[in-house]
């Protein structure tokens, strides 16, 4: 699979852009804050704002520093994607890390995912 690695700032924030698969067709698109930033930002609120419909379709482990929830945004337009969302929290600051799977499907299950409805995974 091929990577491409590539930094962009937006809104004087710095994210790192990686896409795997292959050139022509990739699959999985990953995007990493290089810093935090103060908290109140919500993505998926504002991807609903936009007329998706986000659903949570997996929660991650629950000991971990952050919570690695998967979700099904689907819109009238575009093709379904599964968005796994990581927000790592540092006080009254973020670090945003998401991976867009552009096939719809979710990654191998790691033993200690929780369904949605679970305690917990919400």
């Amino acid at each position: 699979m091929a990577k491409r690695r590539r930094i962009d700032t937006l809104s004087r924030r710095q994210f790192s852009l990686i896409a795997s698969g292959t050139q022509t067709r990739p699959q999985t698109i990953y995007f990493d804050e290089g810093g935090l930033h103060p908290r109140g930002e919500d993505v998926l609120r504002l991807l609903r704002a936009q007329g998706f419909d986000v659903w949570l379709a997996r929660c991650g482990p629950v000991c971990t520093e952050s919570p690695n929830n998967w979700y099904s945004v689907t819109g009238a337009a575009t093709k379904p994607v599964m968005l796994l969302q990581s927000i790592r929290i540092d006080g009254k600051q973020v670090q945003d890390g998401y991976a867009i799977r552009l096939d719809n499907t979710l990654p191998k299950r790691d033993p200690r995912d929780r369904d949605p409805g679970v305690p917990g995974c919400r």
